[in-house]
């Protein structure tokens, strides 16, 4: 579908061992880079265990050495596996973001893959993937007919004395731009029904700040409850106003709704979403409860309908969005999985939580 092309560092994917990281958009971005790799030595790594639930998929994804792993908690086992990748001479595909971007920019790091770049003493490669957010922004539900071309940097390397943020800014430093500004050949001409998913993303009205506004009937447009806003998505995930002739990036308007104060409602819930309710305790066994009713206050995330449960916020370990639509909260010994099908973003949660627990 995106005719992907390789420019440079083509020797970086034929032998190793070796890290490669990269800018992070589209979910098939690993398979891409291994459509330049060897059928018989295909790049090693981890990746979100989600990817990890289903029999078959855990069969094939092994057999490639790839490993699963839980966003942004510490999973100390990894680093055995690392070592033994590095010693077997693989090359190993690392997303320090800890997933994909939701709006083509930077994210924060999680600063111990940096920590494990430097003292590896291994080539550490940045690749440069164009046309990964315009090609599948991970909002949107339909993949569009883009170009991407696929860029290997020379090497990055560094002693164990190399002080870690000094490490982590030549890291970043590669992969620190803005993929909604991609190159105007690899832009799709078209894409079926582009605003798909919108609300994921932008989660409130960017003018009111209300929540859950923005809407698209035809899957084109992008309009307010109130009809104050209308805006054409165009096949990048440009927003166009036809009347202005202005054109938003997504990333804009992200930010700006990003920054606007949480408001609580006339029960003190800053949010409030019906979703399914899934619980686990030994991966992958995923226990569902049905649909319920979820509140996030200051203090506790609270849970009503067929099963009543309240999850204090000194509870949590840690927390991120899988997929588009799933909201996993990390508790001791347990994963609680809120899954936002019918309407809602579970990034809203995840952003508002970051709010009220920084440390996660």
């Amino acid at each position: 579908m995106w005719h992907p092309k390789l420019s440079g560092g083509a020797e970086a994917l034929r032998k190793g061992p070796c890290f490669i990281y990269g800018n992070h958009s589209n979910r098939w971005d690993p398979f891409i880079l291994n459509c330049f790799t060897p059928w018989s030595d295909p790049t090693g790594g981890v990746m979100t265990q989600e990817f990890f639930r289903k029999p078959f998929l855990n069969w094939a994804l092994s057999r490639f050495d790839l490993h699963p792993t839980r966003k942004r908690m510490a999973d100390p086992h990894l680093i055995r596996v690392l070592h033994r990748m590095v010693a077997d001479g693989r090359k190993i595909v690392v997303y320090p973001e800890g997933g994909s971007r939701w709006t083509g920019r930077p994210e924060p790091w999680i600063r111990s893959t940096a920590k494990v770049f430097t003292r590896m003493g291994i080539p550490v490669y940045p690749v440069v993937t164009h046309g990964s957010y315009t090609s599948w922004p991970r909002w949107a539900t339909h993949p569009r007919p883009g170009r991407v071309e696929v860029e290997i940097l020379e090497p990055l390397t560094f002693t164990r004395d190399t002080p870690l943020d000094q490490a982590i800014e030549q890291l970043k430093a590669p992969i620190a731009f803005d993929e909604n500004l991609a190159p105007e050949h690899l832009r799709p001409r078209w894409a079926y029904r582009p605003a798909d998913g919108i609300h994921r993303l932008l989660y409130r009205d960017p003018q009111t700040g209300e929540r859950d506004s923005l809407i698209s009937r035809d899957g084109t447009y992008v309009e307010n409850k109130n009809g104050s806003l209308r805006l054409k998505m165009l096949p990048d995930s440009r927003l166009l106003n036809e009347k202005t002739g202005e054109i938003h990036l997504t990333g804009d308007l992200y930010e700006r709704i990003h920054d606007m104060p949480l408001s609580k409602g006339p029960g003190g819930e800053m949010l409030e979403n019906i979703v399914e309710y899934h619980t686990e305790i030994d991966f992958p066994r995923l226990v569902g409860h049905g649909n319920v009713n979820a509140r996030l206050f200051d203090d506790s995330i609270q849970l009503s309908g067929t099963t009543v449960r309240s999850i204090p916020m000194s509870d949590l370990h840690g927390f991120d969005v899988e997929r588009n639509f799933k909201l996993q909260l990390f508790l001791k010994g347990e994963m609680v999985q809120l899954s936002f099908v019918g309407g809602g973003s579970a990034l809203a949660w995840r952003d508002a939580l970051r709010r009220l627990h920084p440390d996660s």
